[in-house]
């Protein structure tokens, strides 16, 4: 079978799924990932004839997409900041949006070294990105689920990057750490109310620990993170939250309420409201 008859063979299939233009993207995530093409060589090259074992991974691969299942956990991998990272079950699926909160914190904090926590870290995306544009910082990454964190340990060994991540309950917060620089968190956010419009292969495989807040609570995670801030960031230091673009306000008065009266507020490449870093000083 040629490339191109195989691109077509996804749209066919997939089509009660997905929209023609994410599938296409699927295929071409799928090339870069199993044969190491770049998207240019995918686009000159339609009449390529696939080997048997190109075909087989192909197959199996489109078969597991028409369950419903993610991309990222089809293949067991997802590219982050550089960075090739194993995810599964039980791990949230690192979002486009959330490298663009590294790279602001990066922006703002050109120091040799710094110590940062990643609190509600998954995957270890966060804390791991750090650390491979960082080398001198010390990095540490907490988080409730056990599953999560195998994932994020066997991330940072493969990867060969010196983070540590410990389990933690962020509502129940118990860390003895005497301090940081930094706090960088993307915890859940997302409101049930919000279900409707979500796509089902988030709702049915991604963990809803990660994502769901309880409707009449939803800054529940902010608040107790907020409050480990005050008692434990430096002076000077910074706290820098990934946020839904329907709590920013709520978030920014929190802040203000609780010891933070500085904040700003950064906008995500969709155009919204997607980020909110907090200082004492200005």
């Amino acid at each position: 079978m040629r490339l191109i008859e195989q691109r077509n063979l996804f749209r066919s299939t997939l089509e009660k799924h997905y929209e023609v233009s994410e599938i296409d993207d699927l295929f071409k995530r799928a090339i870069v990932h199993y044969f190491s093409w770049s998207t240019l060589k995918i686009g000159l090259e339609p009449q390529y004839e696939l080997s048997t074992e190109e075909e087989r991974q192909l197959d199996e691969l489109l078969t597991e997409l028409t369950t419903g299942r993610p991309f990222q956990y089809c293949i067991g991998t997802a590219y982050f900041m550089e960075l090739k990272l194993k995810v599964g079950p039980g791990v949230l699926i690192p979002r486009p949006e959330t490298e663009e909160l590294i790279e602001w914190v990066l922006s703002e904090n050109d120091y040799a070294e710094r110590k940062v926590w990643d609190i509600c870290s998954g995957s270890g995306c966060i804390a791991l990105a750090f650390k491979n544009s960082q080398p001198e910082w010390s990095i540490k990454g907490f988080d409730i689920s056990t599953a999560a964190l195998s994932i994020a340990r066997q991330n940072a060994n493969e990867l060969e990057l010196d983070v540590s991540f410990e389990e933690e309950n962020v509502l129940e917060w118990k860390s003895y750490e005497m301090g940081c620089d930094l706090i960088v968190s993307n915890p859940p956010y997302v409101l049930p109310s919000e279900k409707a419009r979500m796509h089902a292969n988030v709702l049915e495989h991604e963990p809803g620990l990660a994502l769901f807040v309880p409707e009449e609570d939803p800054l529940l995670f902010y608040r107790k993170i907020i409050e480990i801030a005050s008692a434990k960031l430096a002076a000077g230091g910074g706290l820098y939250f990934e946020i839904n673009p329907l709590l920013v306000d709520e978030l920014i008065m929190l802040g203000k309420a609780n010891g933070f009266p500085f904040s700003s507020i950064k906008k995500d490449i969709f155009g919204k409201d997607r980020f909110v870093k907090f200082s004492q000083k200005k």
